[in-house]
């Protein structure tokens, strides 16, 4: 007996959503040119996401029932729970760190045998258990409430491991905020589908209830997605930092003196000389985080002698005369053929800024012109 197709527009979304991120998956798996570790964990996820998306969109719009399609349970698959492990890999991967725990496969791997079994049942013996009575119904209760407390402790575990590396890593802490953002918005998306979840199963009964299904489903995808480009995106300028960095401390190893070596060279009279050229030595302004409580910590002078002391001999006050340095800095990356591939941002973040914007308006009000414009005035002038 054939059922009425349900197409509509939310279906129609996802459908389209999800063939899009099989071929998002694909480029990126295949694509040399940023087909990276962590690239390779991110399709996966989203491929991952994608395919889950299918599985259940043939049921969702009764194509199963109606060709009856006994065989399209040939893949006893818990989609979710290679989901989340993916997302793990990635971020594991996208810090670099090289220790990646195994135990978020476990579910996957204990889940595989029981979905085998129910589709031998299912195929081999249709008339064993009825699927429409008091087992099926609590299993899929009890397992939908496994896969969203395995999803939460996954996101958990993500959040845990961003802050460790933050405080091993407190330089490039900017590098992890897009990811932070999204995983928070996936901790709402996670609440809501338990809620949902919950009021339905205990006062509808109804536990995939179209409409809150749709809300949850277009959700998901579309952080996914999200995700998906901003990794990316991020990732790229990453390498770019890393790749600066390297760049900077080769060139530092010839030239770095010590802070004993500067404090023997200057007299207390000329206090100023010495902290000058201390921070330039150390390039301490590619520091996002140095302020004037840190840098009076190291010379064990108090916050308003130190803050004098810069505007007496310089003009201008601390933050100003830190700009100043890094946008030098960032003047000399922009010039630099090797980085000229490079983007503003990743040059911006390098030279000490924790922003695009604030490094693009302290650079056009000391220069007069944004950086674009000055790399692209640098490069016709070579």
């Amino acid at each position: 007996m054939f059922s009425a197709i349900n197409f509509n527009f939310f279906n129609l979304f996802i459908i389209s959503a999800s063939i899009h991120g099989l071929i998002f998956g694909m480029v990126v798996l295949y694509s040399k040119k940023i087909n990276s570790k962590p690239n390779k964990y991110l399709a996966y996820y989203i491929l991952l996401v994608s395919l889950n998306n299918i599985y259940f969109w043939f049921f969702d719009t009764n194509i199963v029932l109606n060709y009856n399609w006994k065989y399209f349970w040939l893949f006893p698959i818990q989609w979710d729970l290679l989901m989340f492990p993916a997302l793990i890999y990635f971020v594991y991967n996208f810090l670099s760190i090289k220790t990646i725990p195994k135990f978020f496969l476990y579910p996957f791997f204990l889940s595989f045998p029981i979905l085998t079994f129910f589709f031998i049942e299912r195929i081999y013996f249709p008339n064993f258990i009825d699927s429409s009575g008091f087992f099926y119904k609590y299993f899929r209760i009890v397992s939908s409430f496994v896969s969203m407390l395995f999803s939460g402790i996954a996101i958990y575990h993500a959040f845990k491991i961003i802050n460790k590396y933050k405080k091993n890593n407190a330089s490039l802490k900017i590098e992890t905020k897009w990811l932070e953002r999204l995983l928070f918005l996936m901790i709402l998306v996670l609440f809501l589908w338990i809620s949902i979840f919950t009021y339905n199963s205990l006062f509808t009964g109804k536990t995939n209830e179209r409409t809150t299904t749709y809300l949850l489903w277009i959700s998901m995808s579309l952080l996914t997605y999200r995700m998906g480009y901003l990794g990316i995106y991020h990732l790229g300028i990453f390498n770019q930092r890393e790749a600066i960095r390297k760049g900077l401390i080769k060139e530092d190893i010839e030239n770095k003196q010590s802070l004993n070596t500067l404090k023997g060279a200057h007299n207390s009279s000329n206090r100023f000389t010495e902290i000058d050229a201390y921070i330039n030595k150390n390039k301490s302004y590619l520091d996002s985080n140095l302020t004037l409580t840190s840098l009076s910590e190291i010379f064990n002078l108090s916050e308003g002698y130190l803050s004098q002391l810069i505007n007496t001999n310089t003009g201008i006050n601390f933050s100003t005369y830190i700009n100043q340095l890094r946008i030098e800095e960032s003047k000399i990356l922009l010039t630099n053929p090797a980085y000229k591939n490079y983007t503003i941002i990743a040059v911006a973040l390098e030279s000490g800024f924790n922003s695009k914007s604030v490094f693009y308006v302290a650079f056009k009000k000391q220069e007069g012109i944004s950086p674009s414009e000055f790399k692209k005035t640098a490069k016709n002038l070579s």
